[in-house]
């Protein structure tokens, strides 16, 4: 009975922390699906850069944000879009674009050009940050 009663509590408990685990869980949020591999480089101790790749196909689904030291974008392979110029242009393997520092963009936009699902694009993406400071902010 005294075991019973311990096994009893233990699931109990068990239970109860997965409730609090998942009452207390957000989604986490991301500037851009695909992300294939990320590498950070010190740079002087004071800054933080960042190195990422990502594969992706269909449209971009990624919340709103900015970074606040710009970020630089270069197309490996494939054909993505870009609105850091001012308005939707075509972006295609070997060529890139520069988001300036501070720029809010991501999430839904109405004016987007539609994009295939089987239309993927490789991109490899370089930003900078401060030591212990994210190089992406949400925009809520």
């Amino acid at each position: 009975m005294q075991s019973q009663i311990k096994n009893l509590a233990i699931v109990s408990i068990f239970i109860f922390s997965i409730n609090i685990s998942s009452m207390h869980h957000e989604e986490a949020k991301v500037a851009a699906q695909g992300m294939v591999s990320s590498e950070v480089f010190d740079l002087a101790g004071e800054m933080d850069l960042y190195v990422e790749r990502y594969d992706s196909c269909g449209p971009a689904t990624g919340a709103k944000h900015f970074h606040p030291y710009g970020t630089l974008v270069y197309v490996l392979d494939g054909e993505t879009s870009s609105i850091a110029s001012g308005s939707y242009e075509p972006i295609s393997k070997d060529n890139y674009w520069f988001e300036k520092s501070n720029w809010v963009h991501g999430g839904e936009d109405p004016n987007a050009p539609a994009v295939e699902t089987d239309q993927c694009a490789k991109m490899l993406i370089i930003r900078v940050a401060k030591k212990g400071e994210s190089p992406t902010v949400f925009v809520d």
